[in-house]
């Protein structure tokens, strides 16, 4: 991962993304993607009434992932064959807002089935607390009766919320996506 970290756009020069941003809404995937998926993703992708470089990413998952059980660690994600991920960046300040909102329409088109967001399922596992992502917090993007924190730790959240009471009580450590003391 430190690779990455500190070369997020292996093989680009690295003028081309020193002053990029960029969003990434991700996905962890039971099954392929359905029909209908398909076709959302491949008229996104063709769309021409727009000027936003986006990429649909996909990548194997599970192997030795999956043989630990949901509730060993935080990650509950031990039933994924897939990750995906649509990403889009830009440069420019102007450009933010037309990126975001194609970013943002695409993912939610494209899990539409459950309310713009990958809800736990027959189809998808969730997403991953490793791509935050306050979307799936936000009311406007997420229209599911399923809580962001169900598709960052399915059932593990309970648990956590009793860690984050005995080792940050007060809540020192927080942000948007933070595991959130129990009431």
């Amino acid at each position: 991962m430190a690779g990455v970290a500190l070369n997020p756009a292996p093989g680009l020069p690295e003028p081309i993304w020193r002053n990029a941003v960029f969003k990434l809404k991700d996905a962890l995937l039971r099954k392929g993607f359905t029909d209908r998926q398909i076709e959302v993703a491949y008229h996104h992708l063709t769309r021409t009434d727009h000027d936003v470089n986006v990429s649909l990413g996909m990548a194997t998952y599970g192997g030795r992932i999956n043989t630990v059980a949901t509730d060993a660690t935080a990650s509950a994600h031990r039933d994924s064959i897939l990750t995906t991920s649509v990403a889009a960046g830009w440069q420019e300040p102007r450009d933010e807002a037309p990126t975001m909102l194609w970013v943002r329409r695409f993912y939610r088109d494209l899990f539409a089935d459950t309310g713009g967001v990958p809800v736990p399922g027959d189809i998808t596992s969730g997403a991953s607390i490793n791509h935050p992502d306050i979307d799936l917090a936000d009311p406007t993007w997420n229209t599911s009766d399923s809580a962001w924190y169900t598709m960052y730790y399915r059932g593990n959240y309970p648990r956590l919320q009793d860690v984050k009471l005995r080792w940050d009580p007060l809540d020192v450590f927080h942000h948007a996506l933070a595991v959130r003391p129990p009431h």
